[in-house]
């Protein structure tokens, strides 16, 4: 069974995961998918350490406070049955398995998850959060292992310039706004309207559209 959690995992718990499962979490709280819940934790990750300030400035360009984010280690403990686990590597896939066999229909790389949600077969096949998980993991099983590759990693910018920065800030936004586009594209989600998750194309048009009360990801730079 797939519930409404979605864990979202890196290595330490102070760049990446917080970054995506802010942006996740706070256009699906402004949606029709607010049922959905997300959380964060690392492999490796220092229990108590805050988001990096790069990553927490980011985080305001998009309107998502990081500022109060306090990393957790990941364990068995963290996963629950039924979670979504999205990873920021395949490495960190590999982790979560160990801990949670049981949950090997529901371990996706962000990217790797964007990607297959963004398949027209997938999304005809689903009509729920929980029929799309189950609908992108059979067209995982479908494509070949030699397809998977480090395009299904986000790079890890600590301790990179900026170059490195704004490649892991595309890699994040175009995967989350994948995801969020497929949201919107349920039947459930589509049928309210009013409640679907816009994605502006810019930053330009994010800063323009600020004062909605449902901000959107702005998949890259203007």
């Amino acid at each position: 069974m797939i519930g409404g959690r979605i864990v979202v995992v890196c290595t330490a718990n102070v760049i990446r995961s917080p970054f995506v499962g802010g942006l996740l979490a706070s256009r699906l709280a402004a949606g029709s998918a607010s049922a959905l819940v997300v959380a964060s934790a690392g492999t490796v990750a220092r229990a108590g350490m805050p988001a990096v300030d790069e990553v927490v400035r980011l985080g305001g360009v998009y309107g998502v406070d990081l500022s109060a984010h306090r990393s957790r280690r990941l364990d068995d403990a963290v996963l629950q049955t039924g979670d979504t686990v999205l990873c920021a590597e395949r490495a960190h896939r590999r982790v979560v398995l160990d801990l949670r066999p049981d949950l090997i229909s529901s371990v996706f790389t962000v990217r790797e998850f964007a990607r297959l949600v963004e398949s027209a077969r997938v999304r005809e096949a689903a009509s729920s959060w929980p029929t799309l998980v189950r609908a992108a993991a059979r067209a995982r099983l479908a494509v070949s292992s030699a397809g998977a590759g480090s395009d299904d990693d986000i790079v890890d910018p600590i301790g990179q310039g900026e170059p490195v920065w704004l490649e892991f800030e595309r890699q994040a936004t175009l995967a989350v706004s994948a995801i969020l586009g497929a949201l919107n594209a349920l039947p459930a989600v589509a049928a309210e309207g009013e409640g679907a998750v816009g994605i502006p194309s810019s930053r330009r048009e994010y800063r323009s559209r600020a004062a909605s009360p449902m901000p959107s990801v702005a998949p890259w730079r203007s």
